[in-house]
């Protein structure tokens, strides 16, 4: 991974909350995706054996803040022994930001990536030591598997997903008011504030995406990132000098 020794600004702006979205349509030529949970709704069960699921908890953290005077806080996974990634929302506005982990420790985590188009944020972590989870782009719809997210603290709470099908999003930018189009993951599960930056981690132990909205349309209807844009981020490069927004 190179590294990168300009310094780069990102626009200010409030901190985001988990978003309600605009669907502009599916991939593969599928109809437009429904605001309701998809298939059966959500599974009862994330599928994972208990020595898989006890292998991926680790490697999974929360982060918390304070940013614009409230405490912030959100989710995170480990892609190498010290990179975390999570949403680019999570850490907006926070000036000091500790890394929850599983063991019980509190880490300081330095942000080295920031992706507003795509909503996510890669921090380092001195003496993370974490096991990385790998990546894929890969989620057939209907496929289950578990949403790790930090909501309740100080220990990851795991609810299970299904897949309905990739989407493409309209949101705006974080920290802008720019409006793009985000690839994404529409899935039937209970995302609640707390899970933004989640790992969805399929039967296999792979991270298919990143959870970073729900829908207020309706109940148990969530969209998370694909891998896919957290490999573009890391080829970009990282910078230890980023500045990220503030209040």
């Amino acid at each position: 991974m190179t590294t990168k020794s300009r310094r780069r600004r990102i626009p200010r702006r409030s901190v985001a909350a988990l978003a309600a979205l605009v669907l502009l349509g599916a991939a593969c030529g599928d109809d437009a995706p429904t605001t309701e949970p998809p298939g059966t709704g959500i599974p009862e069960t994330h599928g994972l054996s208990d020595a898989m699921l006890a292998r991926v908890l680790p490697s999974t953290v929360g982060i918390e803040g304070v940013a614009c005077g409230r405490l912030a806080s959100g989710s995170g996974f480990a892609l190498t022994e010290n990179l975390v990634v999570t949403n680019a929302h999570v850490i907006l506005g926070i000036d000091e930001i500790v890394v929850h982990t599983v063991d019980g420790r509190e880490l300081a985590g330095t942000p080295v990536a920031f992706e507003p188009d795509d909503d996510l944020a890669l921090l380092d972590v001195d003496g993370g030591g974490f096991t990385p989870l790998p990546l894929t782009d890969t989620a057939p719809p209907g496929s289950t598997g578990v949403l790790v997210g930090w909501e309740s603290g100080p220990a990851p709470d795991p609810t299970p997903y299904r897949v309905d099908r990739a989407v493409t999003v309209r949101i705006e930018t974080v920290g802008g008011t720019e409006r793009v189009e985000r690839p994404a993951w529409l899935v039937a599960a209970e995302i609640d504030v707390g899970d933004s930056g989640a790992a969805l981690i399929d039967r296999t132990g792979e991270v298919i995406g990143v959870a970073f909205a729900t829908s207020t349309l309706g109940e148990g209807v969530g969209y998370a990132v694909r891998s896919s844009a957290i490999e573009q981020l890391v080829a970009a490069g990282t910078d230890p000098n980023l500045v990220i927004p503030g209040c």
